[in-house]
């Protein structure tokens, strides 16, 4: 991943049409990148503000669109933004090659025993089974170089799959895949919610495997802020992740309000959304958004082994505790 190309940073960053035209010149601004799936915390704060404590009163968002990890990484590397969504091997990229210094602050999605997995899906009428039976096809990732990617490729490898000269790997968001499925112009693509509840619901999906088979627990995806602002301006950042510990407690608590600003924002009407959101069958989310420091330790080392990571990380440089959501 190269962090700093421009273009493509350009190319990706586009900004939401949720933030405010107009800022108060008194508050102080926080930029936030965002993305999908599983950020119903940051979509309650952006599109149910008054519900919260400091939004809007103490400071203000300026809300970014991202296509995935790897560009918000791009962002936090130039400034461009002050926090944001990322992986674990985002982030790890991100420090290795754009010298991105930052903390893990907000747990976002992560996937455990009894909660929904990623995972990559064909049709019903499809003989394939399992990596072999990929070989010659055209299987989709997300974003390049995100977690779902390099995922995808460990899963291969250790199914006696070159993922370079064995299938044509092709890059296409999670809006999109089944779609693609669908339409033959793929063999297998990736599905998160609510994409993948949407997709079961039409039929004619089937599972060929997901991701916690090679890592349970995992996170998924974390909030992560620069280190100068944090640093800089902790009371700016910590009244951020009292709203963002807020928010995620009044996701699990209204489901209803979860579902709601989630069907606004993806455009996937409530009643699939009702069918699983907020349920055993969605991605896990803690319950006060504190981070799980060891499961991203453990896929760090993982990657590490594997190579997709150069160099070695330890979760506990990246902690900053008295901005952390602390359990009640």
């Amino acid at each position: 991943m190269k962090l700093l190309r421009s273009a493509l940073f350009l190319a990706t960053l586009a900004l939401s049409p949720l933030a405010p035209r107009a800022f108060a010149a008194d508050l102080p601004t926080l930029r936030v990148g965002w993305t999908v799936p599983a950020e119903e915390a940051k979509w309650l704060l952006m599109k149910r503000p008054e519900l919260f404590q400091g939004i809007n009163k103490t400071y203000r968002v300026e809300w970014f669109q991202f296509q995935g990890t790897p560009p918000i990484a791009q962002a936090l590397v130039a400034n461009a933004i002050d926090c944001g969504t990322q992986s674990p091997i985002s982030f790890a990229q991100a420090v290795g090659e754009g010298d991105f210094k930052g903390y893990i602050l907000g747990s976002l999605a992560q996937e455990k025993a009894g909660y929904f997995s990623v995972y990559w899906g064909t049709l019903d009428g499809s003989p394939i089974r399992s990596a072999q039976d990929l070989k010659g096809k055209t299987v989709a990732s997300t974003v390049f170089n995100g977690g779902i990617y390099f995922y995808l490729l460990e899963w291969l490898k250790k199914g006696g799959v070159d993922p370079a000269k064995d299938l044509k790997l092709v890059e296409i968001p999670f809006p999109q895949v089944e779609d693609q499925l669908r339409a033959g112009r793929i063999a297998a693509g990736p599905f998160a919610q609510p994409f993948a509840s949407r997709a079961e619901a039409r039929g004619g999906i089937r599972k060929i495997f997901e991701m916690s088979e090679l890592l349970s627990p995992l996170t998924d995806t974390f909030e992560s802020c620069r280190k100068d602002i944090a640093d800089g301006k902790p009371d700016l950042i910590r009244a951020y992740m009292a709203d963002f510990k807020a928010a995620t407690k009044h996701a699990i608590a209204h489901p209803e309000d979860a579902k709601k600003v989630t069907s606004e924002v993806t455009k996937i009407d409530y009643a699939t959304l009702d069918k699983y959101l907020m349920s055993e069958r969605d991605f896990y989310r803690d319950p006060v958004g504190r981070p799980d420091f060891q499961s991203i330790q453990q896929t760090w080392d993982l990657f590490t082994r594997t190579g997709y990571i150069k160099q070695k990380m330890n979760a506990a440089d990246y902690q900053k505790p008295e901005l952390t959501p602390a359990n009640d």
